[in-house]
């Protein structure tokens, strides 16, 4: 008996070291889950670490834009946001009025804080993840985006103003050591008294960059940025310019950015 009690006592204190072992290596692994989970601003939604890349978007509201485009225009920032936007990456929305002194800022600044199907399902809660998402990223952008009415007449289009403080107040405030892509949505006329592309002849980007105007337009604040270009036009010639395309592509070249295309936002 007394044997078989040493045995047994034996096995107990064993198994007891076996479960107290598995129970320090699980509030380990917790700690260090714990300890190594990405944190996120309250407010912005930004990873703790800072921003894993950058868009910036700029919107013209210069023209009057017909009615699909205006559709095509929301289904194509949506279609941005909830599907190509990284995760931890910050989203900047610029609009181009007629007056750039009260636009120098951003309409909208937050970064995605990631949705559920992007996540470890483990170690996350799919409430929380849904709510961070759609009530603080998604809807806030769609009710920025939908007070632009896209039906201003103006008489200035300053461009070249707004491309200058996109680089400062969006990529040089931000200063995001990751990928930097500028989005735009525009007829890319520019039209200020000592410049504009209203005129029937556009001259050559060579000419342009050689007058006091060109070169005081320089964006060195985009440089090591991206750039994809939406085409919207109330007048459809204005999209049929080669010429157009082929300065704003100097343009940006120039000004060290890499031109990803152009692409005509569709409605008549």
């Amino acid at each position: 008996m007394a044997i078989y009690a040493q045995k047994k006592g034996l096995s107990g204190k064993v198994v007891g070291v076996m479960f107290g072992g598995v129970a320090l290596i699980a509030a380990s692994a917790m700690i260090y889950i714990n300890f190594t989970r990405e944190t996120f601003d309250k407010e912005t939604l930004c990873p703790s670490t800072g921003p894993k890349g950058q868009y910036v978007v700029l919107i013209d509201n210069t023209s009057p834009f017909p009615f699909t485009q205006k559709v095509a225009l929301g289904q194509r920032l949506k279609t941005m946001v909830t599907e190509e936007l990284p995760e931890g990456y910050l989203l900047s929305v610029f609009l181009l009025g007629e007056d750039f002194k009260s636009n120098e800022k951003p309409l909208f600044e937050r970064c995605n804080p990631g949705q559920w199907k992007d996540r470890n399902q483990q170690t996350n809660n799919k409430k929380f993840v849904d709510r961070d998402f759609n009530q603080k990223f998604v809807k806030p952008f769609d009710d920025i985006v939908h007070k632009i009415s896209l039906e201003e007449r103006s008489k200035n289009s300053p461009i070249f103003q707004m491309l200058q403080l996109v680089g400062i107040n969006g990529f040089e405030r931000a200063h995001v050591s990751g990928e930097r892509r500028l989005v735009i949505y525009s007829d890319m006329l520019a039209n200020m008294p000592e410049f504009s592309m209203y005129k029937a002849s556009l001259p050559q980007y060579a000419e342009f960059r050689k007058t006091a105007y060109g070169q005081n337009a320089a964006a060195p604040g985009l440089n090591g940025s991206s750039v994809a270009i939406n085409l919207l036009a109330a007048d459809q010639k204005a999209l049929q310019s080669n010429k157009l395309a082929v300065f704003w592509e100097q343009y940006f070249q120039d000004n060290g950015v890499s031109v990803e295309g152009f692409s005509r936002v569709e409605g008549l």
